[in-house]
């Protein structure tokens, strides 16, 4: 039985943000799972009231100062020279962020996120808050999921799109009459689940799990020390909320928690 308040009609799926702007979508989920939308979503469900993201670092400095805002980002995966904080969203569980204002930004994700902030609405997404997300999904017409990507969102990002791919599972569980894209159909036979039959395994292991942790990218995390946030990022549901972008200007967009606000 559909959700009461399903009227979805179509998912797409976009390997890059690039592609996102070919795509006609009434709701852009942007994935950056390994890292900066699993921090988003942690942040916020940890009480933060509102974040800036920003796509250079020169301007999250900015902001920060003249906002007092907390300064939480990354370069190369580490945490740049007067930040705040990493982008890691381990760390960002265990601050206490209670009605705290922030800035981020990082290498793939706040770029994406402001490069379709002016399209629609606008939410970050990760597995940490995938069933919130694709709740809100649920409730427009025409939902895009949005892979961040690497090297600035210009190469395809197998993490994203494995963690991509298992929220348009969950799109299609509340939508199972959804027309699916090519790119979103792809996702859904590459994620998911494999049912084990051997006597004592587990009787199910998912495929998304094992596409984010052998992607280059978590490779190369866990090769700088941060695996506790590569196996973070793939718990589901750690956060209820849904960061949607509220405002936004020239390299920068302001997200709050739709389901508090």
């Amino acid at each position: 039985m559909r959700h009461a308040l399903t009227v979805l009609e179509s998912i797409e799926l976009a390997l890059l943000p690039a592609e996102a702007a070919a795509v006609d979508a009434d709701c852009y989920l942007v994935v950056d799972v390994l890292r900066a939308t699993t921090t988003i979503a942690t942040l916020f469900g940890g009480g933060l009231t509102d974040l800036v993201v920003c796509d250079n670092i020169e301007l999250a400095r900015e902001r920060a100062l003249s906002d007092a805002r907390l300064l939480f980002g990354e370069v190369g995966g580490l945490p740049p020279a007067g930040f705040d904080h990493g982008n890691s969203p381990v760390e960002a569980r265990a601050l206490d962020v209670t009605g705290r204002r922030a800035v981020l930004f990082t290498t793939n994700g706040t770029s994406a996120l402001c490069a379709l902030a002016a399209r629609g609405t606008v939410v970050a997404a990760a597995l940490s808050n995938a069933s919130a997300v694709a709740g809100a999904g649920a409730r427009v017409r025409r939902v895009a999921v949005v892979c961040a990507g690497n090297a600035g969102g210009a190469r395809f990002s197998l993490e994203d799109f494995a963690a991509g791919g298992a929220i348009v599972q969950r799109l299609v569980r509340l939508a199972p009459n959804a027309e699916l894209g090519d790119a979103a159909a792809l996702a859904m036979t590459a994620t998911g689940y494999d049912d084990m039959l051997a006597a004592g395994l587990p009787q199910r292991a998912g495929r998304s799990n094992r596409l984010i942790t052998g992607s280059r990218h978590a490779r190369g995390l866990v090769g700088l020390g941060l695996g506790a946030d590569v196996f973070f990022a793939l718990e589901e549901d750690t956060s209820a909320a849904v960061p949607t972008v509220i405002e936004t200007g020239t390299g920068w967009a302001r997200l709050e928690d739709a389901v508090r606000s």
